[in-house]
């Protein structure tokens, strides 16, 4: 028997592997990259930059905001980049208590992602009941 979890659970972006982001009980899960199509031309720094945006406008459509932020696990390409992602990190997190985080090299999906990152916050989601 299949249950049926859409009273508990909000689905957002849903698509036909995933959806953008998911919200149960308060807590708020996605992983964002940079704009698409992605640009292997431009630096790490530049590409968390994006990232980071799309991350701001994805916990605003949940009801959350970064200081909402509980975990981060951020996964670049290649650690070589490592730098110049904490510094735009930094400068993003500036001001507020950050979430805990991890960070580490993987192959990613696209060979011009140069970071990724994936997110759980706390959220009251904004979509009608």
């Amino acid at each position: 028997m299949i249950q049926d979890f859409s009273s508990i659970i909000d689905r957002f972006g849903i698509g036909s592997r995933g959806s953008s982001a998911v919200v149960h009980q308060g807590t708020g899960y996605f992983a964002v990259t940079p704009q698409a199509p992605y640009d292997g031309n431009l630096s790490t720094a530049e590409q968390t930059r994006q990232l980071l945006a799309k991350a701001e406008a994805r916990l605003a459509e949940i009801g959350s905001a970064k200081q909402g932020l509980i975990f981060c696990a951020i996964i670049l390409a290649d650690m070589d980049g490592y730098a110049e992602m904490n510094e735009v990190w930094d400068a993003w997190v500036s001001g507020m208590a950050p979430p805990a985080r991890a960070c580490f090299e993987a192959r990613l999906a696209n060979p011009n992602l140069k970071v990724e990152m994936i997110m759980v916050c706390a959220a009251a989601s904004t979509k009608a009941e």
